[in-house]
């Protein structure tokens, strides 16, 4: 494994590690803390807005001077995140400006991490190098969920800042230490002629898919509200989830490495595990957990073995651009009718998988429309 990947393996593990000590349960503090389920749904709403809007500015300083300072930009905003929950003040002005740097933590944490995911992977053998960014990248969800769950109920968030914000300079340091020459060309930034080039269908399983984040959000909501108000209980539940993935991403990585692939399949088989997650309790909600955890991993591994062969026909800008509007846009549409129209998490739930079924529809193609575009990189 050449250093570039070496290094960008240590970056995705540390990251993931510090971020998911507290990220998934921000929602469920916020909860808990005072506000309202509409107001932590509206915080959701305006986070995806928010990251709409700054998708624009962080694809031009990724394109006109780094990845590697969005990167520091996405870990400083996250480690401000973590501060202003430790001194959480119920009103909206708190949620606004909460949401704000979440959304820019996201977007410039992710866009520059799709950067180097990409850079790292070769054309020849996507799945194998995928599954092992993958593997870490669960390995870290696995141990850290859990572990942030019992500094949460038992300790308290301080602890959580300290630790996370020492793993995430830590990674950002890995990130310095790579050495990609910055491709500058002259090429514009052109969101219209990139969509136009871009299937339909294609565009579709993008913003469906990234749905997932929205069930993410509201699954530990639901679990606080309907199972058991415990911290411990959603970290239990993101365990077992995550231990599957592990289990199952080497083997079905390979599998999907022939000429096949399973991604309609996957997007059934996890929608009706969600679904049953969702209806029931006890023991046997933590074994379909367990099998929702698969496939999740499933879909995952389809989706972005597709995802990756799509990208090498774009210019990267343009393609980061495209992806980053097409998320926001689907979980703006979808967040909204939750919060306007929706006031009871579970119906909430269950609108967000029936928009994930989507693209079983449509087959993702990984074929462009048009060769000649500017958007498209050079032979």
């Amino acid at each position: 494994m050449e250093d570039n990947q070496k290094q960008f393996n240590r970056y995705v593990f540390l990251s993931t590690f510090a971020r998911s000590l507290i990220e998934v349960f921000i929602g469920t503090v916020l909860f808990k803390a005072g506000f309202n389920l509409h107001s932590v749904i509206s915080y959701y709403l305006l986070i995806n807005i928010f990251s709409f809007i700054l998708a624009f500015p962080c694809i031009q300083i990724s394109k006109k001077y780094s990845n590697k300072l969005l990167t520091f930009i996405g870990i400083i905003a996250f480690i401000a995140v973590q501060v202003c929950l430790n001194y959480i003040q119920l009103n909206h002005i708190y949620l606004f400006i909460l949401s704000f740097l979440y959304a820019l933590y996201r977007r410039s944490y992710w866009m520059s991490r799709r950067y180097y995911t990409f850079k790292v992977i070769g054309k020849d053998n996507i799945s194998k190098d995928y599954s092992w960014v993958s593997i870490l990248n669960q390995l870290a969800l696995l141990l850290s969920s859990y572990v942030g769950s019992l500094l949460l109920e038992y300790i308290n968030i301080q602890v959580i800042t300290v630790i996370s914000t020492l793993l995430l300079l830590v990674g950002l340091y890995c990130i310095c230490k790579l050495k990609f020459n910055h491709e500058i060309n002259d090429i514009k930034l052109n969101i219209v002629e990139t969509i136009k080039v871009t299937p339909i269908s294609s565009i579709i399983n993008i913003g469906c898919y990234e749905l997932q984040n929205v069930i993410t959000f509201m699954l530990p909501l639901y679990i606080i509200i309907y199972v058991r108000n415990t911290y411990t209980a959603v970290g239990i539940i993101n365990l077992l989830a995550q231990l599957a993935t592990i289990i199952f991403v080497y083997v079905y990585a390979r599998l999907i490495n022939k000429d096949k692939n399973y991604l309609v399949f996957s997007i059934i088989f996890l929608l009706v595990f969600k679904v049953l997650q969702i209806n029931t309790y006890g023991i046997i909600l933590y074994v379909i957990t367990f099998i929702s955890g698969l496939g999740t991993k499933m879909y995952e591994q389809s989706f972005n073995k597709e995802l990756l062969k799509l990208s090498k026909n774009y210019e990267f800008h343009n393609f980061n651009l495209l992806y980053e509007c097409t998320q926001n846009i689907f979980r703006i549409l979808v967040v909204g009718i939750c919060a306007f129209f929706i006031s009871d998490i579970k119906i909430m739930l269950y609108v967000v998988i029936g928009f994930i079924l989507i693209p079983v529809l449509f087959r993702f193609k990984t074929e462009v429309n048009n060769k000649k575009s500017k958007v498209i990189w050079k032979e």
